[in-house]
């Protein structure tokens, strides 16, 4: 019975314990308020009488500048970009009554927009460099910390009616004449390793005597693994194809399982290959690789028996095969990750990679075949950023 007390007590205290953080979360907020919500207004300060050193001071403003990732997408690129914001807090921001003065409104206001306008051209800089975050952030909060406290020094803490005047129409001047500058695409270093993998579809057309005995063309599902280097491109694939029945006898002999090959049986074939090349144009749309590889190609028939554990038996040809050709990869989408703003983020690639190649396969009692080979797939690739990517230029 004390148990089941305990663990209602428990429960209750944390559902209040929440209830109480998300109103003081929800309060904190609306104590905000925004540079675009008008005019500072009386109602916006919490009365304050002091006394000693602060005596005689009109108040102060307690402003501060928020920083919000943005999503953005220039062309095929996405990534995020930080969008800044001026606000005052009302619960922190004072006025004394006291050493109120006609133009007090005035002086608080000023301040903000000062606040504003060296926040815009803080915004200028994030768009035109929207990777350069931590280093443009720390340089206009010290210097917005410093000019912040040049304008009380130089206002007598707003009892100065000229100097407040002057600031006034400076940075009115300021934020009326300013043009907002649009976000620039992101310059940026990957590193020399990249990653990927695809899935895509194959065929494959034989010449003879493939062709007049099975059929010229093989249809099936492509799979692999690329790596560039720089430009360099290396790649791994496979492909698992489907052909046609066999129309011929005595097409081969299978001396390890003493086997001829018989007309009117399934045949597949497939292939695996290590490939290099040489990526000579690769633009925010479009990049074209030649390459050559190695591997081997191999052709299988299904005999119909089976062996003594109950398996089906297939008999397969096999041999090296060497082949070139062109990767056309179409960029569907780019995107740019920063995990975090002060750290090592990732670019990554979706792509649609339309291969043809030619190959040469030279059959262990078969012969040479030539074939050409054509197919689709759908490339996923990615880079780490260099560290050095995030320029920290100030």
């Amino acid at each position: 019975m004390m148990t089941m007390m305990y663990r209602k007590a428990l429960l209750t205290g944390c559902l209040a314990g929440l209830s109480a953080l998300a109103a003081a979360q929800g309060y904190k907020e609306e104590s905000y308020k925004n540079w675009g919500d008008g005019p500072l207004t009386e109602a916006d300060f919490v009365e304050r009488h002091v006394s000693g050193p602060a005596q005689g001071t009109v108040g102060e403003l307690d402003w501060l500048i928020s920083f919000d990732p943005v999503d953005e997408k220039i062309g095929n690129l996405r990534f995020r970009h930080i969008q800044s914001a001026t606000r005052m807090d009302r619960l922190s921001s004072w006025r004394d009554p006291s050493a109120d003065k006609p133009w007090s409104l005035d002086y608080f206001q000023t301040e903000f927009n000062l606040v504003e306008a060296y926040r815009r051209k803080m915004q200028d800089e994030l768009n035109a460099n929207p990777l350069d975050y931590k280093a443009i952030k720390d340089y206009y909060m010290r210097l917005l910390a410093s000019t912040s406290d040049a304008y009380q020094m130089e206002t007598d803490h707003g009892n100065d009616a000229a100097a407040v005047a002057r600031y006034s129409v400076q940075y009115q001047e300021e934020l009326d004449n300013w043009e907002p500058q649009p976000v620039s695409e992101p310059q940026f270093n990957r590193r020399a390793l990249g990653y990927g993998l695809f899935i895509g579809y194959m065929g494959e057309c034989f010449g003879t005597p493939v062709s007049t005995a099975i059929g010229p063309a093989f249809h099936g599902f492509s799979f692999g693994f690329d790596f560039p280097i720089r430009q360099v491109y290396l790649g791994f694939e496979g492909t698992l194809g489907s052909g046609s029945t066999l129309k011929q006898d005595n097409f081969y002999y299978d001396p390890y399982d003493d086997y001829y090959w018989e007309k009117g049986k399934k045949c597949t074939n497939g292939e695996m290959s290590a490939l290099l090349g040489y990526t000579f144009l690769d633009r925010p749309r479009i990049a074209l690789c030649p390459l050559a590889g190695v591997g081997v190609t191999f052709l299988d028939q299904n005999t119909g028996y089976k062996n003594g554990s109950g398996d089906s038996v297939s008999s397969e040809i096999h041999g090296l095969r060497l082949q070139a050709g062109m990767n056309v990869s179409v960029k569907l989408r780019r995107s740019l990750d920063i995990a975090n703003y002060y750290g090592m983020g990732s670019y990554d690639e979706t792509n649609l990679v339309f291969k043809v190649y030619g190959a040469h396969t030279q059959f262990k009692g078969l012969g040479e075949v030539w074939s050409i080979q054509f197919g689709v797939a759908l490339d996923l690739v990615g880079w780490f950023l260099k560290s050095g990517s995030i320029v920290e230029t100030r």
